[in-house]
């Protein structure tokens, strides 16, 4: 079964000197389709109100209004979604799904147990909206929870790939012309994939060549999030980081592995 990709800009978050591609992180998610359901990869970022409230982080867009609009510019309402992957429960990633009564949200076990006791480094990101209001959701048809690697629907199967948290899970998606990781934030930037690549990253290094750049963000060691990475990459065609700009818009018409390079 092969499916369509299309990427959502769900918002931005105003980081000065937190990435090395500039102060404005984009934030994405994905909606596809096999011609007959649609099915969500992560839910979006909060608003900029809640932001500010909650974080004291500026912000651009995000919330519900922006993810029913990233949606309509796509002909998709929130009621033809039947199922939402949440790669990860950081905040930026696990919210507005109460736009989505009616979808089945699928998620590691292991990750909703770390939202609700993570590591002292990410308390911060884990918010009580981002999981809590999942334990209410009736199980399995509206909250599936997973152990590992599974094949959810013909042609998309997600993958347990512990390194930014313990519960991070990779969505594989089956195209006709070849298979997409949509990494999230497992490498939520280019530069993590292809740190030796200057089509990647302003700084290659030689000295990584072969190998991958582990985010800062990571309740994993170094040795298990590269092992993560590396192992995607045993399945994937191509991978599609989170937090980059410079990624495909519509798989599989858009297609490259390292930005400037569409086949």
């Amino acid at each position: 079964m092969n499916w369509r990709i299309h990427t959502l800009s769900t918002g931005d978050l105003l980081l000065p000197g937190f990435h090395e591609s500039g102060d404005v992180i984009p934030t994405h998610a994905w909606a596809l389709t096999d011609g007959t359901r649609w099915v969500l990869v992560d839910s979006g970022m909060p608003s900029e109100a809640e932001m500010r409230a909650k974080w004291k982080v500026e912000a651009r867009g995000g919330g519900a209004d922006m993810l029913r609009g990233a949606l309509a510019a796509i002909s998709v309402k929130p009621e033809q979604i039947g199922m939402i992957v949440l790669t990860h429960l950081h905040f930026d990633h696990a919210w507005n799904f109460e736009l989505f009564p009616q979808a089945q949200i699928v998620v590691q076990r292991t990750e909703l147990f770390h939202a609700i006791d993570p590591v002292p480094t990410q308390r911060i990101y884990y918010a009580k909206p981002s999981y809590l209001p999942l334990l209410d959701r009736r199980r399995p048809a509206g909250l599936r929870l997973i152990d590992g690697d599974m094949e959810l629907l013909p042609g998309l199967s997600v993958m347990l790939s512990p390194g930014h948290t313990p519960g991070m899970q990779v969505a594989l998606v089956q195209t006709e012309r070849g298979t997409v990781g949509l990494v999230a934030d497992l490498g939520e930037e280019y530069s993590a994939w292809f740190p030796a690549d200057p089509r990647a990253t302003k700084h290659p290094s030689n000295a990584m060549r072969g190998s991958f750049r582990p985010g800062s963000i990571r309740s994993e060691s170094e040795m298990v999030y590269s092992g993560s990475m590396a192992r995607v990459l045993t399945r994937a065609a191509i991978v599609v980081p989170a937090h980059d700009d410079r990624i495909p818009r519509m798989m599989p018409d858009q297609w490259w592995s390292v930005p400037n390079e569409a086949v």
